[in-house]
């Protein structure tokens, strides 16, 4: 016999304004990390031919921002926006893992 719960929350209204909030930070930071992926990306790519002047990198090309680069930037982000201090650092890399998979899946 398989028994199963189902719980539903039902937050309080300050509780769903903080919830909201900490919505809104994670998808700015997950467009943030797409973001910084779909640059390196543009400015990698090139026909095997021949050299594009219009998406041909100016200096030097950095590496592929993978998870593990942008998990060691998390600390300067809460630095540099401390609305991310209140966010837990394990809902970050999460949210960072999934983006991570996710373009894995892309490529």
């Amino acid at each position: 016999m398989i028994i199963t719960h189902c719980y539903k929350i039902k937050p309080t209204c300050e509780q769903s304004v903080k919830i909201d909030y900490w919505l809104e930070l994670l998808r700015r930071h997950w467009n943030y990390a797409l973001g910084q992926r779909l640059d390196w990306l543009n400015r990698t790519k090139c026909q095997v031919d021949r050299c594009s002047l219009i998406s041909c990198p100016i200096g030097e090309i950095e590496e592929l921002p993978d998870y593990y680069f942008q998990q060691s930037a998390l600390k300067q982000t809460k630095q540099l926006f401390p609305d991310y201090k209140e966010i837990y650092s394990e809902v970050q890399q999460i949210n960072l893992q999934i983006l991570d998979k996710a373009w894995k899946r892309f490529g």
